[in-house]
């Protein structure tokens, strides 16, 4: 139960960025890391908007500046427009 108190993940998590050298950040921030690092790496968008709890709309309409090659823009286009 201590684990979802979020002093306690703070905490740990601070003291897990001191001793890797990373600058201090939120927790939160670390999704839109996931998701960025997903797109560059060409993975599939519905994959990665089901792990973040979005829709394809969603993460597409905030993280569409990090796909960046012909290819990943050609297999945007096979989507539905609604989606």
């Amino acid at each position: 139960m201590w684990i979802r108190e979020p002093s306690v993940t703070i905490e740990h998590f601070k003291l897990a960025l001191a001793a890797l050298s990373i600058r201090e950040r939120r927790q939160y921030d670390t999704r839109h890391t996931y998701a960025t690092m997903c797109l560059m790496a060409g993975m599939n968008p519905a994959f990665i908007a089901n792990q973040l709890g979005h829709s394809v709309e969603m993460l597409l309409s905030t993280y569409a500046k990090w796909i960046s090659s012909s290819s990943d823009w050609r297999e945007l286009e096979k989507l539905p427009t609604r989606v």
